[in-house]
């Protein structure tokens, strides 16, 4: 082959490849196209939800069904709890505010078996030893086995009005985990006198006893919410028999203003096993959680 011819060759086959090779793509992108179409056709088929699925055509039974499956919501859980609270408890601040003779005097008419103790604890402004039931209703510390039980008389008589309420609903005993108690780092020490546990003026019930033997133990039964509010309309409670008890062996005391303080479950995790009760001295507020 002569010079011109090889360089005539040369030339048809650069100019021929680009040609070649665009027609090579546009195959195969026609082919991709393809296969796209048909897969994409056959997801469609795969993933239409027939007509019976749809939520929006679910039967009544089915809509009860599902809201059965899933529970109340939160903020319905369980029934209401009571009324509302009133904003002063009117006898609590009385107690509080008895003299030390007056409250002694209220002690010997509610019959309680009690003693003035020759020692005690600095903080304590009218300290008695109560060695028996009040009005009915044994209180003693939960692994004592007998009723030696240091107090302020003021919680003895905020507990005697407690233990009124309790007979009604068959309670003999309250067995709790702290009454009286020496003062921890921080507490406040006013005049002489401590608030709270040190002061003799706070309980933290945790188990009731009835009549028959059974009981209502407050961190298995309370069956609370953390958070929300334990009283009044806005309070759900379950409706377990001995849940709605405890609920009102935490509330109605506070509705009734026999104590300044009412906590329980829902106020902390401190407070999951018991009802804190407590008279504050020289306040005109409730605090309940």
């Amino acid at each position: 082959m002569s010079p011109t011819a090889i360089r005539r060759w040369l030339l048809a086959a650069l100019l021929a490849t680009p040609a070649a090779a665009a027609q090579d793509a546009a195959a195969q992108s026609d082919a991709t196209t393809s296969e796209v179409e048909i897969h994409s056709e056959e997801i469609g088929r795969e993933t239409t939800l027939p007509e019976l699925d749809d939520p929006a055509n679910a039967t009544a039974a089915e809509d009860e069904a599902a809201a059965r499956a899933l529970g109340p919501d939160d903020d319905d859980a369980g029934v209401p709890e009571g009324a509302a609270l009133p904003e002063v408890p009117a006898v609590a601040s009385e107690i509080a505010a008895m003299s030390s003779r007056t409250c002694l005097r209220a002690m010997v008419r509610a019959h309680i078996d009690f003693e003035r103790p020759s020692h005690f604890p600095i903080g304590v402004e009218t300290p008695v030893m109560v060695h028996g039931p009040i009005r009915g209703v044994t209180f003693r510390e939960s692994r004592a086995t007998a009723v030696r039980e240091l107090m302020d008389c003021r919680m003895a008589v905020a507990l005697a009005r407690y233990a009124t309420f309790l007979r009604t609903l068959n309670i003999r005993e309250v067995r709790h985990l702290s009454l009286w108690r020496l003062p921890g780092h921080g507490e406040r020490f006013e005049a002489g006198l401590y608030p709270r546990h040190p002061g003799g003026m706070a309980i933290d019930a945790a188990v009731f006893v009835r009549d028959d033997g059974t009981s209502l133990n407050v961190q298995r039964d309370y069956h609370g919410r953390r958070g929300r509010p334990p009283c009044g309309p806005a309070a759900r409670v379950p409706r377990d028999t001995a849940a709605r008890t405890l609920r009102t062996l935490h509330c109605e005391p506070a509705r009734r203003g026999w104590f300044h303080v009412a906590l329980g479950p829902n106020f902390n995790h401190e407070h999951r096993n018991h009802l804190h009760l407590e008279v504050t001295r020289g306040v005109s507020w409730n605090y309940v959680r």
